[in-house]
């Protein structure tokens, strides 16, 4: 007697089936593992606020680093917008003196931006550059960078600076530091680099800082520290 097609078919599923299930689980088990990992991603760049530094413009791009750095513990001075040879911030921490160039890209970040930084470095006597954007960056941007010892933050590692710099103050309060930075310096009756060594980064005392106006011919109109006075001629 001969079976019909279709209970051949069928009986073959369920004598196969028993030895394809552990395959059709872990295809099942991948599927719900990257559904839920989107999820989580979707939720972290909502969290992070990335989408919307993608609306800025550059300007607002290197005030809101400004604040992001400041809250991850570094001293912040943001250079002039417009003939900054390079630098957009000049960060300080542990000593560490540091220019950052900002790049608020659609695109990929390519080797110009990784010139400049290096440029900047040695204009503003700093021991470290830096490149952050918002994007990616290209093959050769990449390997220039790494020839030249320039720290690359792209779009991941910036997204996990603003979840840092989130766990320690709200979004409410880091948009009024944002704001804030909208403010001339003089109307704020602040400077970002007074009282601070030109070349460690170490808050001095008065007596010290006022000692080295007083001295301009030697400092040229800078300030050092007690211990770094002593190599400058």
């Amino acid at each position: 007697m001969t079976l019909p097609w279709g209970e051949i078919i069928t009986k073959g599923v369920l004598i196969a089936l028993p030895a394809l299930w552990p395959i059709i689980a872990m295809i099942i088990l991948a599927v719900v593992i990257k559904f839920v990992y989107r999820l989580f991603e979707l939720k972290r760049l909502a969290r992070s606020g990335i989408n919307d530094i993608d609306k800025m413009d550059g300007k607002t791009f290197e005030k809101y680093l400004e604040s992001i750095f400041m809250k991850l513990g570094y001293r912040v001075e943001r250079t002039k917008y417009v003939g900054d040879y390079g630098a957009d911030l000049v960060v300080r921490k542990d000593g560490i003196k540091t220019i950052i160039q900002a790049k608020r890209y659609k695109k990929n970040v390519g080797v110009k931006a990784i010139q400049e930084a290096v440029a900047a470095k040695g204009y503003y006597e700093c021991q470290k550059a830096m490149v952050v954007t918002n994007s990616i960056y290209t093959k050769q941007a990449i390997n220039l960078a790494r020839a030249n010892g320039v720290e690359l933050w792209d779009r991941n590692d910036l997204v996990k600076a603003l979840l840092s710099a989130k766990d320690n103050i709200s979004l409410k309060t880091l948009a009024e530091t944002v704001a804030i930075t909208d403010i001339p310096d003089e109307e704020q009756g602040i400077m970002h680099s007074d009282n601070i060594c030109n070349i460690c980064g170490e808050i001095v005392s008065e007596k010290v800082k006022q000692y080295c106006f007083d001295h301009s011919d030697r400092f040229a109109g800078k300030i050092y520290c007690f211990q770094h006075q002593k190599g400058v001629k």
